[in-house]
């Protein structure tokens, strides 16, 4: 609950920069073009740092109106504040990322991948042991987000130094002019589809803790905890695909992307969706084993959870398709209606089911988003198909 507003606030006023950059970047390294590649670089740096301030900012601004008002908790407005304090360095992964992934630093991007929630566990557990209770967690998530914000990006300006691309702050933005139509354009839609899903993964997380307390919103924070932990493996195999994507559409090798795509749902997506849904039957085993007993009325809806994320890996591809491509306004129109469904259906579930029924809500809604995004593919261009 404390995390849920900061964080809302966060993708109301956020870009996701990585998700922009890497189409670019990729592209701009193919060709040589150093400076305006640091130029985007700058750029991506630059504008989520801003934003990240900006969030910061309306959190202190608002935050005590929320805890005392919506939560009836304002012994929490503080950790609000400190939560959001991570968000100008943890912003910095961001173009850190797309910088990676365009240089195919994969193994890199694994371990910080691991170490990032490493740390967290690591920091958390320290200040539990240290009798911080709640606030504990809350500050040493914060730390952990700061820490590997700060640690990609020196990383990444390391990278362009040895690749002789050098250092993207002595860039100069005008660089990036030629570019600008379609970077706004870009940006404009990115920032709908990252407000969406910071509608999507908050708002229902804090209408469960408004109509159905604390205990049953903790249960549907674990449960996404440890949906998005069982779907690492689909965001890797997104962020690889990414790039490779964007430099063949780039190239124009469009003609083979129908044969390369359907071999990796079969090879790639289609193994690690088997292995989520062997995941489920497990779940009543090891939820109660590592939380405790009192965890165990979580299980059912986290398994419900976990087999709209199993659809959902099998095409792993699909949102690096249409980001790649160009077609973003497509993907924000379809992710739109799926926002509208969750929100528009999720009050009246959870009243209902609580827990389990805004579960089985965001998994039939995730299924059926995921389906519905594979037919506009038919009708894009022709070795676009799938």
């Amino acid at each position: 609950m404390t995390v849920a507003y900061p964080t809302l606030i966060w993708s109301f006023v956020g870009v996701k920069s990585v998700s922009v950059l890497t189409r670019y970047v990729a592209g701009l390294r193919v060709k040589g073009e150093n400076e305006r590649l640091k130029a985007v670089v700058k750029l991506g740096y630059g504008l989520d740092f801003l934003i990240s301030c900006i969030a910061f900012i309306l959190v202190v601004g608002s935050g005590w109106w929320v805890s005392r008002h919506f939560y009836q908790r304002p012994d929490i407005a503080w950790l609000m504040v400190i939560y959001a304090a991570s968000f100008p360095l943890f912003s910095l992964t961001g173009t850190s990322q797309a910088v990676l992934s365009s240089w195919e630093r994969f193994k890199w991007l694994a371990v910080l991948e691991v170490l990032h929630p490493f740390t967290k566990l690591m920091l958390v557990t320290v200040f539990l042991l240290a009798g911080f209770g709640a606030a504990g967690a809350v500050i040493g998530t914060a730390l952990a987000q700061a820490g590997i914000g700060l640690i990609m990006m020196v990383i990444a300006t390391e990278l362009l130094r040895r690749e002789k691309v050098g250092l993207w702050w002595t860039a100069l933005l005008y660089e990036a002019a030629p570019l600008r139509k379609e970077l706004t354009a870009f940006f404009g839609w990115n920032y709908l589809i990252v407000t969406l899903s910071g509608v999507v993964g908050q708002v229902p997380l804090m209408m469960l803790g408004k109509l159905r307390g604390p205990e049953e919103a903790g249960y549907y924070r674990l449960a996404t905890s440890l949906v998005t932990v069982g779907s690492y493996l689909e965001g890797s195999l997104g962020r690889v695909a990414y790039p490779v994507l964007s430099a063949r559409w780039g190239a124009g090798e469009r003609e083979t992307l129908r044969r390369s795509l359907r071999r990796w749902t079969l090879k790639a997506g289609l193994p690690v969706a088997l292995l989520l849904v062997a995941t489920i039957p497990l779940l009543p085993i090891f939820v109660p084993m590592i939380l405790g007993s009192g965890f165990r009325p979580m299980v059912l809806g986290t398994q419900i959870m976990f087999l709209g994320s199993a659809v959902s890996a099998m095409f792993f591809w699909l949102t690096a398709f249409y980001y790649s491509s160009g077609k973003v306004s497509t993907w924000v129109v379809g992710y739109g209606l799926y926002t509208v469904v969750v929100v528009g259906l999720g009050w009246l579930l959870i009243k209902l089911g609580g827990f389990v029924g805004i579960s089985g809500l965001m998994a039939i809604s995730k299924v059926l988003f995921t389906l519905a995004m594979l037919v506009p593919l038919r009708k894009m261009d022709a070795g676009a198909e799938f």
